[in-house]
């Protein structure tokens, strides 16, 4: 049970047991002295009783030898022990009966004292002082006086009193001894109480020592200063340390640091083991030891930091590749933007050019309406002159047939160039949606163009045929030239809507050429841009080679990588097909070859 008591609990019950083992020793002395005194007290008391008695029997003596020498000598100053003696007697009678208030016996013998004594003097004493007296007044003889003093008439007063003084006394001295002999015991009881008790408490408290020294001892395994520098060598970090135990111990603190200096040894060591080899970039290298407690969860975080750190690599190293697979591709995407883009310029500029011709030729177009509308109309104020006029009118008619061709041409051409220009709206994407609309209503006025040509050009063949056929037909040919310039001046308006047209696709061209540099700018700087990119991603996978990763690392390292998607070829503008030169006479191919719903689409 003492061994299952804690440390402060040993001390206290070890000091507790000698402390009380002491406080029972000094109860137990102090009663005893207190008796002792007390027994001291009533000795000096007994002997004050019994120096009271010797007092009395002393006075008695006083007295008689003080009235036998006034008896002899009859003279006064032999009455003076007679009478002091009888005081003094008193005296000590007083005395004594104080003393022994509480001894009813004692109280008897002087009272038994007190009745001889005045018994003795009133019919002894005084009697022969008396007859003394009357010796010396010449009353009585000598001899009466001897005759009394020999009969001895007071001894037996005296014996008595001296026999009842002299029990009185032994009374007290049987007191003294039997206080003398409890004395005596009482005293040999203290020493042995105090001996024994001294001994007790000695060997209790070297037992209790030595119960804690082993329980400390037990505890501790060893020394405790021992045990204080093995705790401050594991403090300052110091794990190699050698702890010494006894044999079989395995339950004392020291036991206990020493395997708490192994097991914080490996743990370290495992975990120096790891982080040195993550210094090194081995991202292989783990804690496989078991610990407990917050070893364990030091080895379960420093495993999960090294696996943590293993995928983060190994993701980090799959990015890398995958971002310098993403940046060789992102390049070679801008090296095609940029080549279609400038493909792209080319064809833009084509077309700007084309429609600078087509203005031109617009331009020529509303000129020759304009002056064909002149013509027309002096022919028709002409007509009635005659022959000479329908000579001329027949002159002016094959002119307006020969422009008519040349209209023809222009629309013809315009009709291609807006196809062109519809088919490049379409290559620019959103960007030409809105020059892809502009070439529709091109398209749609050329055809109009077209049309109306072929009509005057019937006319004027019609009006040719007639001016050839006679004057007659003079008066009939009027209207038709009236008719003729009305054309004309249709053909006029048309030319002024293709010109306003082409103003329009002319702008369009030109933000689509402003567009397509742009783009080709920006190609190469995303090109640009691959390329560090590219560096860059190399720059990772150089930094990531420094660690070194387990087999499932590698295995998530080593997995497949998306391909690319397949990016289709840009047709540079060389492969565009060109307009084929139309012969003169031909009816539009737009007409017969394209749908215009499909032509719509773009």
């Amino acid at each position: 049970m003492f061994k299952n008591l804690k440390v402060a609990t040993r001390l206290y019950v070890g000091f507790a047991a000698v402390l009380l083992i002491l406080l029972v020793l000094s109860t137990v002395a102090y009663v005893n002295f207190g008796s002792l005194n007390e027994a001291n007290r009533m000795n000096v008391h007994t002997y004050e009783v019994m120096s009271e008695v010797d007092g009395m029997l002393t006075a008695l003596v006083n007295v008689e030898t003080g009235e036998r020498g006034f008896a002899l000598s009859g003279q006064d100053a032999f009455l003076e022990p007679y009478k002091s003696g009888l005081a003094s007697f008193n005296t000590h009678l007083d005395n004594a009966k104080k003393l022994t208030e509480d001894n009813p016996k004692q109280q008897e013998r002087l009272a038994r004292v007190l009745a001889s004594r005045d018994e003795w003097v009133a019919r002894v004493l005084e009697p022969e002082i008396a007859l003394r007296r009357s010796v010396s007044d010449g009353k009585a003889s000598m001899d009466a006086v001897v005759a009394s003093v020999s009969a001895a008439k007071g001894k037996q007063h005296m014996d008595r009193m001296r026999d009842l003084l002299a029990q009185a006394r032994s009374a007290e001295g049987d007191l003294l001894a039997v206080r003398s002999k409890e004395a005596e015991a009482m005293q040999s009881m203290t020493k042995l109480v105090l001996v024994a008790g001294s001994a007790l408490a000695v060997a209790l408290a070297a037992v209790i020592a030595v119960l804690i020294v082993r329980g400390l001892q037990s505890v501790l395994g060893g020394e405790p200063a021992y045990a204080a520098e093995v705790m401050r060598q594991v403090a300052k970090g110091d794990f190699t340390v050698q702890v010494v135990t006894r044999p079989g111990d395995q339950t004392s603190m020291l036991s206990t640091v020493k395997d708490m200096v192994r097991m914080s040894g490996e743990s370290i060591n495992d975990v120096v083991r790891v982080m040195g080899a993550l210094a090194q970039g081995d991202l292989t290298q783990t804690i496989t030891a078991p610990y407990q407690g917050a070893f364990g969860e030091m080895k379960e975080y420093v495993n999960k930091t090294v696996a943590s750190l293993s995928d983060i690599v190994a993701e980090v190293n799959g990015g890398a590749e995958a971002l310098a697979g993403a940046a060789e591709e992102v390049s070679a995407t801008a090296q095609s933007m940029s080549q279609a883009a400038s493909e792209q310029a080319a064809g833009v500029e084509e077309t700007s050019a084309s429609l600078e011709q087509m203005t031109a030729s617009i331009s020529q177009n509303t000129e020759n309406a304009k002056l064909t509308d002149s013509m027309a109309t002096k022919a028709a104020s002409e007509a009635a002159e005659g022959g000479e006029a329908v000579k001329a009118t027949v002159v002016a008619m094959k002119q307006i047939a020969q422009k008519i061709n040349i209209i023809d041409d222009i629309a013809y051409q315009t009709n291609l160039l807006a196809l062109n220009a519809a088919i490049e709206a379409a290559r620019a994407g959103e960007h030409g949606k809105g020059f892809a609309v502009v070439a529709a209503e091109v398209r749609k006025l050329a055809e109009r163009s077209q049309i109306a040509a072929q009509e005057i050009g019937d006319v004027a063949s019609s009006s040719v045929q007639l001016a050839e056929r006679a004057g007659d037909l003079l008066g009939e040919m009027v209207p038709s030239i009236k008719k003729t310039s009305d054309l004309v001046q249709e053909i006029a308006a048309a030319s002024e809507e293709q010109s306003s047209g082409v103003g329009q696709i002319n702008a369009a061209v030109g933000q689509l050429s402003q567009t397509t540099q742009q783009n080709a700018s920006s190609s190469e700087e995303l090109a640009a841009t691959a390329e560090e990119m590219s560096a860059q991603a190399e720059q990772l996978q150089q930094a990531m080679s420094f660690f070194h990763l387990g087999g499932s690392a590698r295995g998530r390292l080593a997995a497949p990588t998306p391909a690319p998607r397949s990016r289709q070829p840009i047709r540079p503008a060389a492969m565009r097909s060109k307009p084929v030169a139309r012969p003169a006479h031909a009816e539009p191919a737009l007409a017969e070859g394209v749908d215009e719903s499909e032509f719509a689409r773009y």
